[in-house]
């Protein structure tokens, strides 16, 4: 019992510099798995176990990528911050997959309520340019 207490404590010292990132993303998980839940109860979709178990691949499978990023990061290759990339693009995925739930949930874009948001603010030039800019884009596209 003495080796297992020693080998889980090297262990813990091991991943304590990556701790927060973990931490986090199994948070963000948690709250898409939340949010997914009362998405499917609120629009009468049945949860299924096979859904969960994405849930649970996703725990880890991305604490597992993270983990080889960090020590990548930290043993081979120091110069390029893939533990940062890789946890961002990870967070960014979760982020927006929870955004979708609330979207089926409240029926509310989050990302257009954002825009028109902005849109009150002195950045409404900017927004208006730049959703002209996608316009005049989309209509040459379809022209050709």
């Amino acid at each position: 019992m003495d080796k297992v207490i020693k080998l889980m404590f090297w262990l813990l010292t091991l991943l304590s510099p990556v701790n927060g990132v973990m931490v986090t993303m199994v948070f963000l998980i948690v709250v898409d798995f939340i949010t997914g839940s009362y998405a499917a109860i609120k629009n009468h979709i049945p949860i299924r176990s096979s859904r969960i178990g994405h849930t649970i691949s996703k725990f880890f499978i991305y604490n597992l990528v993270i983990l080889a990023a960090f020590f990548l990061e930290k043993h081979i290759v120091d110069e390029v911050p893939f533990l940062k990339i890789i946890a961002g693009f990870i967070a960014i995925t979760e982020i927006k997959s929870v955004l979708e739930n609330f979207n089926k949930i409240y029926g509310v874009n989050p990302f257009k309520a954002l825009i028109n948001l902005i849109k009150l603010t002195p950045l409404k030039e900017t927004i208006e340019t730049l959703t002209e800019d996608d316009d005049a884009s989309n209509e040459a596209s379809k022209q050709a």
